[in-house]
């Protein structure tokens, strides 16, 4: 009892996170309630997060936000009651608008790395800890990946949940990835740019070796169609060094904090409302950490919704 009550109240002193994280869980529940109802093994979901960047330090525009989406449709097979074996087709939607620097881009969509993911959601307990995961490998199909020279990405997601009460759990997730390049540095031509042409960071960029999400979460129920989230973590990419362009390997950490709100107003769907913070720790780009400022926080709205058995 005293365990719990510590649980909830380092909980509530750290950083309120990014609804985003619960993807994979949320998208489980809403599968299973729709499959288990009839003896298809097939299936299609689709998933969405959107969302809107404050503005960087002395950028603003009057009206015409822009706001962007990374989305996919997803077909999936129920290979046992704890098993789902997954093809998803993911693209990226950025609305037209001034974007985040306060430059104006047109309406655009992009096709993004397509995955394979294979979702584990029995796999065992640590005494009254449930473990459950999921495997997944990206191939190269985005314009991004491409331009870097990657070969495949892999990457694996943990989940450590602990039920608190009857509404409420507080869960510990581990999400690594490992990058296969062909390079170790490329041009990024996405480079946001000021209005005299220059760009806004060097656009040489290393490529990634590993990536390392891993955050604690807590969810409580609020009733049957609501329930509330925070997170608290951290995003860590390592970084190539390139002797050939001159630039350094680098290990980048982000303190991430935020809330969100779910809403399940019918079984098959559920969206989260949430605002997310990011900040770079330690001097990045000349300038040291400083938390809880305007332009690094984003409003976001994801979406679990089920579409059909097959």
């Amino acid at each position: 009892m005293y365990l719990k009550a510590l649980v909830i109240l380092v909980l509530s002193a750290f950083w309120i996170v990014s609804p985003a994280v619960a993807q994979e869980r949320d998208e489980a529940n809403i599968i299973s309630a729709n499959m288990n109802a009839s003896s298809n093994k097939w299936s299609s979901t689709f998933f969405s997060i959107a969302s809107v960047d404050n503005f960087k330090p002395g950028k603003n525009v009057d009206n015409g936000r822009s706001f962007g989406s990374y989305n996919y449709i997803s077909l999936n097979y129920k290979r046992t009651q704890d098993t789902k074996l997954s093809l998803r087709l993911p693209f990226v939607y950025e609305s037209g608008g001034a974007d985040k620097y306060g430059s104006m881009v047109t309406e655009h969509a992009e096709l993004q790395d397509v995955h394979v993911s294979y979702s584990m959601y029995d796999l065992g307990y640590i005494g009254p800890i449930d473990i459950s995961g999921a495997v997944k490998v990206y191939v190269p199909s985005s314009e991004n990946s491409q331009a870097a020279g990657m070969y495949a990405r892999f990457r694996a997601d943990l989940f450590f949940d602990y039920a608190l009460t009857r509404f409420s759990s507080i869960t510990y997730v581990v999400k690594p990835d490992i990058f296969w390049q062909s390079r170790t540095a490329y041009f990024n031509s996405n480079t946001a740019m000021f209005d005299d042409g220059g760009y806004v960071t060097d656009p040489r960029s290393t490529t990634k070796q590993y990536s390392l999400e891993h955050y604690l979460e807590f969810t409580g129920d609020i009733n049957k169609y609501l329930s509330l989230k925070l997170k608290s973590g951290f995003d860590e990419d390592w970084m190539y060094s390139s002797v050939v362009e001159g630039l350094e390997g680098r290990q980048i950490t982000k303190a991430v904090g935020g809330i969100g709100l779910q809403v399940r107003p019918l079984r098959g769907i559920s969206f989260i409302v949430g605002i997310e913070n990011k900040t770079t720790l330690g001097s990045y780009k000349g300038q040291d950490a400083r938390f809880f400022m305007p332009e690094n926080t984003s409003y976001t709205l994801m979406t679990n919704l089920f579409l059909l058995n097959l």
